[in-house]
């Protein structure tokens, strides 16, 4: 059976981190997500993949080429317009050779296991197309799937309205269809429409996934992700430490870790896993690395530093004596010594976002910042919680972020002194 993997969006949601990458290529435990779902395929025994790709293709094609070193041959679709997802399987029509084929989004993740049961459904129910689907908090934000006791599908409702959501099983982002998908996208013009018309004509079932699974559409998905890929990658499993790792006398390594190689780890440190910390990376005296943190390569944490529950891309410093909290932080990210990323709203109030011209209220109590490549902090400053910072940004020393700063911007506060006699 041959894939179709999904990898042509945009990600405006998750600027500015997509500013400088496609979304398929954003870092977790040192792979890019398109790796985990290749990877997934792979498992499954699925080697023959086609790429659909579009925005800043060249960066996915000169990392995974043709897939040699992922044991998989991977070929390549352009879509040259972000026209949706129905124009993005359309473009496939004349690669597909077999009578039935997969489709995945490259912006899932969830264990391999979730693919597996999709293909197996389709078979054993002898199905024209197969959907999964997964139970979400949150349903308004995803493609909401209703389907009978008998797993039939009725519909899809594309991010219906808060308290308007028909069920709470979201698409899963995993799909096979039979070669006549493409007939009903032709005349329907949208895949939920297309998947609609199928049911009505034929047998269509729903396959639902109960365990773990994140979708990445918004910047907080990537710490969902994150989580996952730890769990999965260490909890259970133990720790791994490279032979080429420093790691001096009293520091402390508390649960599962994984340190690559070259990492160095100075003395008074203290790791706590499940953390993936990238090679070449170094971590400076006394600092404390918590629970579900993921540094890339060639990252420097200095002396003090506190970093919990938090994506940090490669070649990222961190000054001294900061505190990066629930955040997200670009590659060639500069911190200034003592700046703080606030991770909880004054009198725990919820945190709102804007994303993309969307206020959108934050799904979980704690969240931070979320920090561009190349953007330099100086020393001192404070980010409130849930605000955007864009690439190339230079942000002055002491200053309180309170909203969201575009990308290539110079930031400053002009400060009054006042002195005056004692009274």
């Amino acid at each position: 059976m041959k894939a179709v993997i999904l990898a042509a969006g945009l990600g405006y949601r998750l600027k500015p981190l997509t500013e400088t990458r496609p979304k398929p290529m954003l870092e977790i435990a040192g792979k890019p997500l398109l790796q985990y779902v290749i990877e997934g395929l792979r498992e499954n025994q699925i080697k023959d993949i086609l790429i659909v790709v579009g925005y800043k293709r060249e960066i996915i094609e000169n990392y995974f080429e043709f897939g040699d070193k992922f044991g998989v041959k991977i070929d390549y679709v352009l879509q040259e317009e972000p026209l949706g997802v129905e124009d993005a399987i359309l473009k496939t029509e004349q690669r597909i050779d077999e009578e039935e084929f997969l489709v995945i989004h490259a912006d899932i993740l969830a264990d391999p296991e979730l693919i597996g049961r999709t293909i197996e459904t389709f078979r054993e129910l002898d199905a024209d197309a197969t959907v999964s689907a997964t139970l979400v908090e949150n349903p308004q934000f995803y493609g909401v799937v209703v389907f009978s006791e008998n797993s039939k599908l009725d519909y899809i409702v594309e991010k219906p309205k808060p308290g308007e959501t028909p069920s709470k099983y979201a698409v899963a982002g995993v799909y096979v269809f039979k070669k006549n998908i493409f007939d009903f996208l032709k005349s329907e013009k949208t895949l939920d429409a297309s998947i609609r018309k199928l049911a009505q004509t034929g047998k269509v079932y729903v396959s639902v996934w109960e365990k773990e699974w994140v979708e990445i559409r918004y910047p907080w998905d990537i710490l969902r992700a994150n989580r996952l890929v730890l769990s999965k990658l260490l909890k259970g499993k133990g720790s791994f430490i490279a032979e080429t790792a420093t790691i001096e006398d009293n520091t402390k390594i508390e649960g599962p870790v994984w340190i690559a190689d070259n990492v160095k780890i100075r003395s008074g440190s203290t790791i706590k896993g499940p953390c993936f910390i990238g090679e070449n990376s170094y971590i400076g005296n006394n600092a404390l690395i918590r629970e579900y943190v993921s540094i890339g390569k060639d990252v420097i944490v200095g002396f003090g530093v506190e970093v919990k529950n938090s994506v940090i891309f490669d070649r990222t410093k961190v000054g001294r004596l900061s505190f990066i909290g629930d955040s997200i932080l670009g590659e060639n990210v500069d911190v200034g010594a003592g700046t703080q990323t606030w991770n909880v709203s004054p009198r725990l109030q919820p945190i709102y976002m804007d994303v993309n011209e969307e206020r959108v209220k934050v799904p979980m109590e704690k969240f931070g910042a979320v920090i561009g490549d190349n953007t330099h902090i100086s020393i001192n400053v404070s980010i409130l919680p849930g605000k955007i910072i864009g690439t190339n940004v230079d942000i002055s020393p002491g200053v309180i972020i309170d909203r969201n700063v575009s990308s290539n911007t110079e930031v400053y506060a002009k400060q009054e002194i006042i002195i005056k006699p004692k009274s």
